[in-house]
């Protein structure tokens, strides 16, 4: 749900991540106040992919808010 990692496979790819930042979740219905939410926690907009695309196990890919399968993923690639 909220996480910290220093990369990430995301469609067979490594991504390498900005660790001070966290990878977080959201469904649909609440990306909008994720989005808001990541923006003021980090004062910095995220990138975003389809939750499915990123393929690490063991991550919890459920919304923050609600608890839902997500469908997007926030987070903050490096060199972007």
């Amino acid at each position: 749900m909220d996480r910290k990692l220093e990369s990430v496979k995301i469609e067979g790819k490594d991504v390498a991540l900005l660790s001070e930042f966290h990878v977080r979740f959201a469904c649909m219905e609440h990306f909008d106040e994720e989005l808001d939410d990541y923006v003021n926690d980090f004062e910095a907009a995220p990138d975003t992919h389809q939750a499915e695309l990123l393929e690490d196990e063991s991550l919890d890919k459920r919304c923050r808010a609600c608890g839902a399968p997500a469908k997007i993923a926030l987070l903050k690639e490096k060199g972007l």
